[in-house]
């Protein structure tokens, strides 16, 4: 039987009591359960992937699972290790996501040969990070649906999951931004907008919010310290009610150019094509 460690990043989440017992649930499989709480989001995040380094002659694979995700059947886990076949040392398997009614990216399992340099994550872009591993990565749409996504947030949640996302469009602390990030993060955004526009969704309404205050500039920080931080605007935007920008109903390169800004979107698209000419010249 193999043996998982899982941990949960726990700031306030509305799932979270659902998420533990899920992960209680799981059958066929060894798990050992850690939370890291309150904690600033950069920090959370390399105290979660040291866990994974000191772990590694204790334990075969290792998850993290938010503490707004959940496994939706008690053989989840199992499920998705039926996918480390020779040779894969990280599945990645989308979740089911409540605010833009899709499957996206995911939730990542990594086996024990894996090595994380959890001091190399980005301020904004936390998961991202340099890791060794002799293997490949498997990545798939998980049509099973193992686990969920934002199934059932507060409406404060729901609106700092406009403003994370939103914040990775912009990238407000970087002069060349990402613009696969830019545009993968915009499609998302895109994603909550038609959702909600289907079914009038108030978790995609709270998230389209908080994605317009960053779009407008109201809300411009580089990278998220603490959600806490931004309750206060969230309550005085919940009082007078928020608007919807309309870059967030569409989803083509001028909206995303009227987002990152023109410039930075030259340079960034430049540096693109160096970068794949093999030059470096920006």
């Amino acid at each position: 039987m193999f043996k998982v460690l899982v941990v949960t990043l726990f700031s306030g989440e509305n799932e979270y009591e659902q998420s533990c017992k899920s992960v209680n649930s799981q059958v066929g499989v060894d798990v050992h359960h850690k939370i890291i709480e309150h904690l600033p989001k950069q920090e959370a995040h390399q105290k979660l992937y040291q866990l994974f380094n000191e772990g590694r002659k204790n334990f075969d694979f290792f998850a993290k699972l938010d503490a707004d995700m959940a496994f939706s059947k008690n053989t989840s886990l199992l499920n998705i290790l039926e996918m480390f076949d020779k040779g894969v040392d990280v599945v990645s398997a989308t979740v089911y996501d409540g605010i833009t009614g899709t499957d996206m990216q995911s939730f990542n399992v990594f086996s024990n040969k894996c090595r994380f340099f959890y001091h190399s994550n980005d301020p904004l872009f936390t998961d991202k990070l340099k890791i060794d591993y002799p293997g490949v990565q498997c990545s798939y749409v998980d049509k099973q649906r193992n686990v969920l996504h934002a199934f059932n947030p507060s409406p404060f949640q729901a609106f700092m999951f406009g403003v994370h996302r939103a914040l990775k469009v912009v990238q407000p602390g970087k002069k060349i931004p990402s613009l696969n990030s830019s545009y993968h993060q915009k499609l998302i955004l895109n994603q909550a907008y038609e959702y909600y526009r289907r079914t009038k969704s108030e978790h995609s309404k709270h998230a389209l919010w908080g994605a317009t205050l960053v779009f407008q500039k109201i809300i411009n920080d580089s990278d998220l310290y603490r959600k806490s931080d931004y309750l206060h605007i969230f309550e005085e935007v919940l009082t007078k009610g928020g608007d919807i920008d309309v870059r967030l109903t569409e989803h083509d390169i001028l909206s995303l150019v009227s987002v990152v800004g023109w410039s930075r979107f030259l340079i960034a698209a430049l540096r693109q094509v160096l970068l794949k000419l093999g030059l470096k010249g920006l």
